[in-house]
């Protein structure tokens, strides 16, 4: 009897370890779109807690090479309220993707909506925003 009790015991643990175990999903594969979403995500809820380092560390080096990152922390002023992502697409695999994030903003008491279209760029075994677009001016030559 306490042999067949021992087994029903082993057997009662091991499946409560496998049922506690089925909540957790494999990570999606780095360069999937699933990653990339969970990427556009990361970026957005930081703009929404004004973690503005948090999409500093998500930019492109070469960005990172021309601004610092004290300086990007310093001039963000932008107070984001919500965000929707739209899409996110693969272009080219291994190299550029596309996210279209809904968001609403307030500045001075007004509500504004935008849509935003980012290009994210795989760079170091992971995908990195394209922030270089930001550093144009309306004044600078078109090429």
């Amino acid at each position: 009897m306490k042999k067949s009790s021992l087994v029903v015991i082993f057997m009662l643990a091991s499946i409560l370890a496998v049922a506690g175990c089925a909540h957790l999903a494999p990570a999606p594969a780095k360069g999937s779109e699933e990653a990339l979403r969970q990427k556009v995500k990361m970026e957005w809820e930081a703009k929404v807690r004004k973690d503005w380092g948090v999409v500093y560390d998500l930019a492109v080096d070469a960005y990172k090479s021309k601004v610092d990152r004290n300086l990007l922390i310093q001039r963000a002023n932008v107070n984001v309220q919500e965000f929707s992502i739209k899409e996110v697409k693969i272009i080219e695999p291994g190299r550029k993707a596309l996210a279209v994030v809904d968001y609403r903003i307030n500045q001075m008491g007004f509500d504004f909506k935008i849509t935003s279209r980012e290009e994210w760029l795989w760079e170091n075994g992971g995908w990195h925003l394209n922030l270089l677009p930001t550093l144009r001016t309306p004044f600078d030559k078109k090429r």
